[in-house]
């Protein structure tokens, strides 16, 4: 007799509350549950067998012939699978699992693995427990061992012989495993339509399909506790009925935490967005430094997607130069987090190397917690920017003097929500400061602007005054029409991303 089966079945005769004093009962006990269609997994439960490796047999024939009875279970030879588990304990569901996983080939050492149950499982558990108050009373007292704690110690301790991937509730990877089973779906519904039942229910329909709200996994337990077994028995029957289909995985969801990769980035030609800019279904802008940074990082970590999170934005027609803007990627549900310093400089130097209109400095893993340092640096960050200005007639000496004196006192401006953005942003007056200004003449009616400023400040808005939304502009300073015709932004005075320290990727 396997050893692991010799123990369960010990275990199953010490335990006095239910109620087997030798091996001949448990044979009985099992053998007449057996007339239920419940698999030798689920009569293993129902005899308190903990999780353990007697559920990882592979031969259900093994048990039988230990036990020496004929035992049905979800794969014998097309037999009708469990009335209580509905299939779910079959071995062929646990290495589906496994292979998808190993499919996705994620670096993960570890692994938390959740299980929702169809809700006619809690209803069918309860009807063999009634069940047994008439066939086996000291087992309808008795809790069995909880089926999803044995369908996670299935997949965790595959997930550990083939993998090495071992079980941490706390682990970044997440292993959601969702049972669907049709034919027995609306089983718990006359739980709810008794008459003192506490919950009400809503069925709507979306896009074709039915849902149900209100009919919770808790909401069906608690409604089995308060029913008595009179109105139960009258409602469904017990043991329950046998299933033709066995339940499948209507849902298998495996995401890690996301991964962050921070840096500074430069836009040496206008005309790039910083994220893909889109008017309707119509892109306006070709390229957009979310893609160029993004697709190689993505195809690094190969995350299922990306998102750029910068410090502020410029315009599609300003550039970004000097030490660039910083951003943060963060990458979703990435399969290779063991990246080396290496692999992410090469991206710098792949850009650099295809003379990218976007290029990138500093590349680096970052720490979840440093992405705050963005939020935070909204409100303090300043900004340095050159522009190539136009005037409606050139400017007096005096004029100039005059512009450029109130420059180095800082000038407090009044910003309405400009114009261009009022569709998408609310109709605020921001107050915003300049805290230097320097006007330096070119040629003719063109001028050099120098400006440093706070965050959020529309410097386009400064310059020619939005319709007098924004007051003081350069074009009352100037007393004369003022438009802008080029912008760059040279500095972002935000220290990010934080520098590396020894040991850090």
């Amino acid at each position: 007799m396997d050893m692991d089966i010799k123990e369960a079945i010990a275990v199953a005769i010490s335990d006095e509350s239910l109620g087997l004093s030798s091996l001949d009962d448990v044979t009985m006990t099992a053998a007449t549950m057996t007339t239920t269609q419940t698999c030798v997994l689920c009569i293993l439960r129902f005899f308190h067998i903990p999780a353990g490796p007697v559920y990882l047999t592979r031969s259900l024939d093994t048990i039988r012939q230990d036990l020496g009875i004929k035992l049905q279970h979800p794969d014998s030879n097309g037999s009708s699978p469990c009335s209580v588990c509905l299939g779910t304990l079959d071995m062929a569901l646990v290495d589906k699992v496994v292979s998808s996983f190993k499919e996705q080939q994620y670096d993960a050492s570890s692994a938390a693995v959740t299980v929702e149950l169809p809700k006619s499982v809690y209803v069918r558990q309860h009807s063999m427990q009634v069940h047994f108050k008439s066939s086996h009373p000291k087992l309808s007292t008795t809790t069995p061992t909880d089926l999803k704690d044995v369908i996670k110690y299935m997949v965790c301790q595959t997930l550990l012989s083939e993998l090495s991937i071992a079980n941490d509730a706390d682990s970044d990877m997440r292993i959601e495993i969702g049972f669907a089973h049709a034919e027995s779906a609306s089983e718990h519904q006359f739980l709810f339509d008794r008459e003192g039942s506490s919950v009400k229910t809503k069925t709507f329909r979306k896009r074709g399909v039915h849902y149900t709200t209100g009919d919770s996994k808790a909401a069906v337990i608690n409604e089995l506790n308060t029913c008595t077994d009179e109105d139960f028995v009258s409602r469904f029957a017990c043991p329950p009925p046998a299933i033709v289909q066995p339940a499948i995985i209507g849902s298998l969801v495996l995401k890690r935490a996301p991964i962050f990769i921070g840096g500074r980035y430069l836009k040496l030609e206008r005309n790039i967005s910083q994220t893909p800019f889109f008017v309707g279904e119509r892109r306006v802008t070709e390229l957009s430094v979310a893609d160029v940074v993004g697709e190689p990082v993505k195809a690094l970590v190969r995350c299922d997607s990306y998102n750029l999170v910068g410090s502020g934005r410029e315009d599609a027609d300003v550039r970004m130069l000097g030490d660039g803007r910083p951003f943060y990627l963060e990458c979703s549900n990435p399969r290779t987090t063991l990246i080396k310093p290496d692999q992410i400089r090469a991206i710098e130097d792949q850009l650099r190397s295809n003379k990218s209109p976007v290029q990138v400095r500093r590349l680096q893993l970052i720490r979840p917690e440093d992405t705050s340092i963005i939020r935070e640096g909204e409100e303090h960050k300043t900004k340095h920017y050159c522009a190539l200005v136009w005037f409606s007639s050139p400017l007096s000496q005096d004029r100039l003097a005059e512009i450029n004196a109130i420059g180095k006192q800082g000038v407090l401006l009044q910003q309405k929500t400009p114009i261009r953005v009022l569709h998408r942003r609310a109709p605020l007056t921001r107050e915003r400061r300049l805290l230097g200004l320097e006007l330096v003449p070119i040629e003719g009616k063109f001028y050099k602007l120098r400006l440093e400023s706070e965050a959020g400040t529309y410097i386009k808005e400064f310059v020619h005054g939005d319709l007098g939304r924004t007051v003081p502009s350069l074009a009352d300073m100037a007393g004369v029409t003022a438009d802008i015709i080029e912008l760059d932004v040279e500095n972002v005075s935000l220290d990010f991303p934080p520098a590396l320290v020894d040991g850090d990727c």
